[in-house]
């Protein structure tokens, strides 16, 4: 009878090591997984927010350019039309 049941816990003990390994392995990908989509959108967001500041920057520069380059007259009749609107 202790043959048995020694066989039998024994079989049982085999299995649950085989499925723990497998719920293991799978809970490790998944929190691999998520932990790279994070860095990865964190990544993507910083690049985005370089972008976004670097065509702030030429805006402005664009911008500073055109006022300088443009007459006094021409400013003034911009300034007007854009009061009225």
């Amino acid at each position: 009878m202790s043959a048995i049941l020694t066989m039998l816990f024994a079989g049982l003990g085999r299995r649950f090591a085989y499925w723990g390994a497998i719920v293991a392995a799978v809970g490790v990908a998944i929190w691999l997984l998520i932990r790279q989509g994070r860095l990865a959108a964190e990544a993507e967001l910083a690049i985005r927010r370089a972008d976004a500041r670097v065509r702030a920057l030429q805006m402005s520069k664009d911008i500073r350019h055109d006022l300088q380059n443009t007459d006094r007259t021409d400013l003034e009749r911009r300034a007007d039309r854009w009061m009225r609107d």
